[in-house]
């Protein structure tokens, strides 16, 4: 239980300054949050700001500008709001982790830079100390990311982003919020990762499912005792630096909008929900084009080998008679081989022909390699059938003209109407494939093997 000291209406007027009229005229209109009456006296939590005089400039009494702290301002996403707050007359108090890089751009008349260390407690609380007026807003963005070696675990890094993550931000919070009335509002940015988890960095993920719960206990507490709305955006796989890893720039397949999201797409997020969004509270905007909805409804995880032949086994095997199947596939190392797997899915490709599904398969390899796959008996079977078109491209040709269709062809993939698409996954890696009902990929994948169609000649031609 939160344990809260009330004042009366004199020990608030001596403490503000203000007339006891005054006080219950506020009192009366609702205007002091967290007072509530007992019989005919007024308690008033002892840790409540003054209100605001709506009769006198707010601007003028704030030197013409309102203060908004911004932890982790030489962030990308920083030093975009920064602009957007200094347009609309704000003046910010950034702070940034000392020793670490500040952008030039953030050296400006109205910004206040203030190198703290989120390791230590007693230099986020000077930098608060030293905040002598009323805070408008305040938004934390800072991280700490390190990817972690699960068979080398290091405990002490794992504590320091927890450090971080979540102990710096609550530490700020609750210092910051003494200096903050009803029209004030806290942002928290955080991770996607918090409702997804992560591979490789589980302090960081973690952290972040933290840290929303904690914007929610937040918003339960000093939204009644203070006026204050705390809210979060939960920001998903952003450009910029992030553009140069490879492992975003795949993750890129998994979001609908098949782009990562722009710094100041994210700052335009946070500005808003500071601002306005006037009834939010406890709440969060995701903003992370579509990726964990669609990773969630339209795409399912890499799957192993296991799972993904009983997806393929029972995909292949409801196709109702009329549908139309078609087909890219590269030759992988997994494909047309032994394994009992591959053996009931190529059964499972005549049975679809048998009840009466449309197929056409595109094999796509270079043709040098064609004395290779002469003798592979699966797909001497494949062109014995006539109830099923087979067909070859040339891996060279379209590697001369046209290398952007690769880009989307990968290792191959089966599609069903514009319904499915199921995906290969390199041969060498630890999943096997996955299966997609986004639109917007399966258009992409359709489109591709139109223009492949036409350059496709009969295998069976081919190989004789």
């Amino acid at each position: 239980m939160i344990k809260i000291d009330y004042l009366t209406v004199k020990e608030a007027s001596i403490l503000w300054n203000i007339s006891e009229r005054r006080i219950v005229n506020l009192l009366n209109n609702n205007r002091i949050s967290g007072a509530f009456k007992t019989g005919r006296r007024w308690n008033i939590p002892k840790d409540t700001r003054k209100p605001i005089d709506k009769r006198t400039n707010y601007a003028k009494e704030q030197d013409d500008r309102k203060i908004v702290v911004v932890a982790g301002i030489n962030s990308e996403i920083g030093v975009e709001l920064s602009k957007i707050l200094l347009e609309k007359g704000f003046y910010i108090i950034g702070l940034y982790q000392e020793g670490s890089f500040v952008d030039k751009t953030l050296q400006k008349e109205n910004i206040k830079l203030q190198p703290v260390d989120y390791f230590k407690r007693e230099t986020l609380i000077q930098a608060v100390n030293e905040i002598k007026k009323d805070i408008y807003g305040f938004i934390f963005m800072e991280i700490f990311f390190e990817l972690e070696d699960s068979l080398d675990f290091d405990y002490d890094q794992f504590e320091k982003s927890y450090q971080v993550n979540l102990f710096a931000v609550n530490l700020l919070v609750r210092e910051i919020v003494k200096k903050m009335n009803f029209e004030s509002s806290i942002v928290f940015v955080n991770s996607i990762e918090a409702y997804r988890g992560s591979f490789g960095a589980s302090a960081y993920a973690s952290a972040q499912a933290a840290k929303e719960n904690l914007m929610k206990t937040f918003a339960n507490i000093y939204t009644e005792m203070y006026g204050v709305r705390v809210n979060s955006v939960v920001a998903g796989w952003i450009g910029g630096v992030m553009e140069t890893d490879d492992t975003f720039n795949k993750t890129k397949d998994s979001i609908p909008m098949k782009r990562l999201g722009y710094p100041h797409e994210i700052a335009d997020d946070i500005y808003l929900m500071l601002t306005r969004h006037k009834y939010s509270n406890g709440t969060s905007l995701v903003s992370d084009g579509g990726y964990l909805s669609f990773d969630e409804q339209s795409k399912t995880e890499d799957l192993d080998s296991g799972k993904f032949y009983r997806i393929l086994d029972k995909f292949f095997t409801e196709t109702k008679k009329g549908s139309e199947m078609w087909i890219i596939s590269t030759m992988m190392d997994n494909e047309w081989n032994e394994d009992p797997a591959e053996r009931k899915f190529i059964q499972s490709n005549f049975d679809a022909v048998d009840r009466g599904v449309k197929m056409e398969r595109i094999f796509l390899f270079s043709k040098k390699n064609l004395n290779k796959y002469k003798k592979n008996k699966y797909i001497q079977r494949y062109l014995s059938c006539n109830k099923i078109k087979t067909n070859f491209v040339d891996l060279d040709l379209v590697q001369e003209r046209y290398p952007e269709l690769l880009k989307v062809v990968k290792e191959g993939w089966i599609g069903i109407d514009d319904y499915a698409l199921l995906v290969d996954l390199p041969s060498d890696g630890t999943s096997r494939g996955y299966v997609t009902m986004n639109k917007k990929e399966i258009a992409k994948a359709k489109e591709c093997f139109k223009k492949l169609h036409k350059l496709a000649v009969s295998l069976k031609e081919v190989m004789k």
